[in-house]
């Protein structure tokens, strides 16, 4: 890949990056136009050089995170620019949020913009890169306030626009028409790579869905878990698991049908990711279980949580009036289990003790440690 990029680059780039120089003065004599030909030639070259090696790094990695890092610390040190933010555009909620940042773009963190908003906004919705200078402050909210040069680039997908590349300086006219050019070139580069990243994380992510309730799949739950055991023994931390069925839920399914069933299954799903943390793994282990992995959690602590949840699930109404309940087993890293299949099968006993003895109630594994 990098060798077809290479020899893109070094046939389609190099004479329009030999015109991207500055403007020389007019030379006085055959020797002075040599060598200001040589000049030029020289710093395409070097335009040509830098663009292959950034180009070369964002090719790298389909790593979202890792490409954006990456990518504009090199840009940064290829280039020299005093600063820059990058907005990637949210397509859910049509809004364009700073993800990258250096220098005194720093001021901009957790900046989100309309899509009509900033100059970032004007150029995604134009695709036109544009460049500005004049007296400080400029007048956008995603600019520094020192700032008195930007170049804006927006960065097009195949199909759609990924968000806008903006690049600072606090000196008046930083950048010419040579660098716009430079930076459209390495706009293109990275464009393509984020539409790349952006898809193969989107298809990542439904690989690890369950489709019917959006919650992490069981396939998720078993890479996940492995490495919070791992993580809860380097660091002798607390790890709990519970373990979540749906009472009676066969009775219910058959009697008023799938569609019914499935409405349930995912009233249920979103009541448990209302009430955990964000650190916690709601997972669907498969038909009405659902099982859950709490980081940092002794037993005691993931009692009083699953009966939060079991207490949680019982007030629900479903289409207003049909209640159901749940039974809830809890099982605790190391002391229960030190593997992540031992983890879930002490849990799973703990759950048909709390069947056994009535449902819509909560057990956990060896209850003699707790």
């Amino acid at each position: 890949m990098l060798s077809t990029l290479g020899g893109a680059l070094l046939s389609a780039a190099l004479v329009p990056l030999i015109l991207w120089t500055r403007p020389v003065s007019v030379p006085t004599s055959e020797a002075e136009r040599l060598e200001a030909m040589a000049n030029a030639f020289q710093e395409g070259l070097l335009d040509l050089y830098s663009l292959y090696d950034v180009s070369r790094v964002i090719s790298s990695t389909l790593n979202l995170d890792q490409l954006l890092t990456t990518t504009m610390k090199r840009v940064a040190q290829t280039t020299g620019i005093e600063s820059h933010a990058l907005f990637l555009l949210d397509d859910t909620a049509n809004v364009l949020a700073s993800k990258s940042l250096s220098g005194a773009a720093h001021a901009l963190e957790h900046l989100v913009l309309q899509v009509t908003e900033g100059i970032a906004g004007a150029v995604c919705r134009s695709r036109v890169p544009e460049m500005h200078t004049g007296p400080a402050p400029l007048p956008w909210p995603d600019v520094p306030k020192q700032a008195r040069s930007v170049i804006a680039i927006p960065l097009v997908g195949r199909e759609r626009v990924l968000g806008a590349l903006l690049l600072f300086s606090v000196s008046p006219s930083a950048f010419s028409e040579r660098e716009l050019a430079y930076f459209t070139a390495v706009g293109k580069q990275l464009s393509t790579a984020l539409d790349n990243a952006t898809l193969l994380q989107k298809a990542t992510e439904l690989s690890y869905r369950d489709p019917l309730t959006d919650l992490f799949n069981r396939r998720y739950l078993e890479e996940s878990l492995e490495t919070e055991i791992r993580r809860a023994g380097r660091y002798n931390l607390p790890l709990s698991v519970t373990m979540v069925d749906i009472d009676y839920f066969k009775a219910y399914n058959d009697r008023y049908g799938h569609s019914k069933g499935d409405q349930v299954l995912r009233a249920v799903a979103t009541r448990l990711r209302e009430q955990t943390r964000t650190a916690d793994v709601v997972t669907r282990y498969g038909g009405e279980e659902f099982v859950i992995i709490f980081p940092m959690t002794t037993k005691a602590h993931a009692r009083l949580v699953a009966e939060k949840l079991r207490s949680a699930v019982a007030v629900m109404k479903i289409d207003g009036t049909t209640q159901l309940t749940v039974s809830v087993g809890v099982a605790t890293f190391p002391n229960d289990a030190s593997t992540a299949i031992g983890l879930i099968q002490a849990a799973d006993a703990a759950l048909y003790a709390a069947k056994d003895g009535g449902r819509n109630r909560v057990e956990v594994f060896n209850d003699a440690d707790g």
